[in-house]
């Protein structure tokens, strides 16, 4: 399966290839993703066995934790800059994915901070993985769209 790059700079490598439907603006999704923040994100993890801190940030919903498990995603609907995350927030360069991949489909994507939390970067309380951004972070993940809500 070959790389796709847009114009706007997305580029998306289809991992897997599902057989389901494909979502619309506006329908609510179910997704699982993982995402690699990149080095010197604000929020340091500290690796005791070495005495040292890590700053490559990384979160799964695959992982078993409190949180784990696919999550909701109204396709379109962005965290408003001076708001808090809401159930089902997501960004634009998810969206785009999603309105191009079928129910099953996993993707690897590089998503520019244009189509993520832009210039500003965004809060803990601005994501839906509850990390901070900071601005100009470019995004790296995997995608798997598993369900349309009906």
């Amino acid at each position: 399966m070959q790389e796709i790059v847009r114009e706007n700079g997305l580029r998306v490598i289809p991992m897997k290839e599902g057989e389901g439907a494909t979502p619309q603006e506006g329908q609510t999704v179910v997704a699982h993703y993982e995402l690699y923040f990149g080095e010197g994100t604000a929020t340091s993890n500290y690796d005791y066995s070495t005495g040292q801190y890590i700053d490559e940030q990384y979160d799964s919903t695959y992982e078993d934790k409190p949180f784990g498990g696919p999550v909701e995603f109204v396709v379109g609907q962005e965290t408003a800059k001076d708001d808090t995350y809401a159930k089902g927030d997501s960004i634009p360069g998810f969206d785009q994915a999603f309105l191009s991949m079928k129910v099953g489909d996993q993707v690897k994507m590089f998503i520019p901070a244009a189509l993520a939390y832009g210039a500003e970067g965004a809060s803990s309380f601005h994501t839906f993985f509850g990390y901070r951004v900071p601005p100009h972070r470019d995004l790296r993940c995997i995608l798997e769209l598993v369900e349309i809500k009906e």
